[in-house]
């Protein structure tokens, strides 16, 4: 009788033991997360795994927050009161944090080559052409600081200070449209905004490589220092659904192309996008505008964008 118990206790538990293996993805429980989102190219990530099934594989339920323009989610992401925010700018916060991101934890990137003026008036010919014109930039980055530190050296003001050019900001669906309009002269943008104008008739690209040459990191996913410590397993799976994204955006870029412009309107190509386990190139553009004071930024601190602590 012993026997035939301990016989049928093997058999259970060897039973139990299949049913894990054959079914690794399987997670004890959902984890529910409370994110943000803004409508921004730098999203395409999360949309991909939202609309592949990502999350939901790994075990995320999440309430979803979507806004045009980071305000407060960058604060409550930092705080833990997010889980995560996606699509936020690097140069907005850069700017926000002053350079010192000490609490700030990368999940991806987006990254591009250089940067460009487009323009549809045929009497702008040169950047000198510019001085006293509007150009507008994209809002939910601070190109505008930028811009306003670089203007001196790229379009020289006369004596007279006739010269006054004027930044405006322009959300994605004004970018299409501003130049048609003459709400702004000219357009700057930085890839992969300036592609989407490169093949599209009566648009013409002034010139490129205007502040940035080499490669510009742009769109982010993020959390935070809180939330990596004290919410461990669920940073694990949100990385482990956002780098399958990632994978498909790769795999599949025209697809991903569909999804973006799903949510943003444009069919702006897709961006380069990286998952944050290397930040060399982060840090080297951070410190390209730290060192030409492009950004009032008083100290750099990118050192523990990818720590788990």
């Amino acid at each position: 009788m012993q026997n035939f118990i301990l016989t049928l206790v093997n058999i259970v538990l060897a039973g139990i033991l299949v049913y894990i293996i054959v079914q690794p993805g399987k997670r004890a429980r959902e984890i529910e997360v409370k994110l943000a989102t803004v409508v921004d190219p730098g999203s395409l990530p999360f949309w991909v795994a939202e609309e592949k099934g990502f999350f939901k594989e790994v075990g995320i339920k999440y309430k979803p927050n979507e806004v045009n323009k980071v305000l407060d989610e960058f604060d409550n992401t930092v705080s833990g009161a997010l889980y995560a925010s996606f699509g936020v700018d690097f140069t907005y916060m850069l700017m926000k944090t002053g350079g010192d991101m000490k609490l700030v934890r990368l999940l991806y990137y987006s990254k591009g080559k250089g940067d460009g003026i487009v323009v549809k008036d045929t009497s702008i010919k040169s950047l000198k052409d510019l001085a006293g014109k509007r150009i507008g930039y994209y809002q939910n980055t601070r190109y505008n600081v930028i811009l306003d530190a670089a203007l001196p050296t790229l379009i020289p003001k006369d004596t007279a200070d006739t010269t006054k050019t004027e930044l405006v900001g322009l959300s994605l669906d004004e970018l299409d449209v501003s130049l048609d309009t003459r709400r702004v002269d000219a357009l700057y943008l930085p890839e992969p905004y300036l592609s989407y104008f490169r093949n599209k008739e009566g648009y013409r690209i002034l010139t490129e490589g205007v502040i940035f040459k080499d490669v510009v990191i742009d769109g982010t996913g993020i959390t935070s220092a809180v939330n990596v410590s004290l919410r461990k397993e669920a940073i694990k799976r949100m990385r482990e659904a956002l780098s399958k994204a990632v994978e498909y955006i790769k795999q599949h870029p025209d697809e991903a192309q569909k999804i973006m412009a799903k949510h943003v309107g444009m069919s702006i190509p897709v961006p380069d996008f990286v998952m944050a386990e290397d930040v060399s190139e982060v840090k080297k553009f951070a410190k390209e505008i730290k060192d030409r004071q492009l950004l009032p930024i008083e100290k750099l601190n990118l050192e523990n964008l990818t720590s788990e602590k």
